[in-house]
């Protein structure tokens, strides 16, 4: 579980930058999903389970925050990108980016 949530927080961060150097162009950082399915995968236990699921709802909070966030800073423009325009995409990457941190600590601290 701690590969995903390290791939996760690797995608994120860069993606965050690129959206911000380059727009929609920028989301071709989500390719890098694509190995997922190489990380491997071990049948879950019933405790990785549960904090896969409060990894989960502390992802949900953490990405709303965010959201809010964007929509405060929606009339500011980076390098010629109004950040409203592009606030679905950051979205995207600050769940990737909430999901990696909450999983990581989560994970650390069981």
């Amino acid at each position: 579980m701690t590969k995903r949530y390290s791939l996760e927080l690797v995608i994120g961060l860069p993606g965050f930058v690129a959206i911000f150097l380059f727009a929609q162009k920028g989301m071709a950082v989500l390719a890098l999903l694509a190995f997922w399915p190489f990380l491997g995968r071990k049948k879950a236990d019933e405790r990785e389970r549960q904090l896969f699921y409060k990894t989960g709802n502390i992802t949900a909070v953490l990405t709303l925050l965010f959201c809010v966030v964007f929509f405060f800073f929606s009339d500011y423009q980076l390098n010629g990108f109004r950040v409203g325009d592009n606030w679905l995409l950051l979205a995207a990457f600050s769940l990737l980016v909430s999901h990696g941190v909450a999983g990581l600590i989560i994970f650390y601290n069981k």
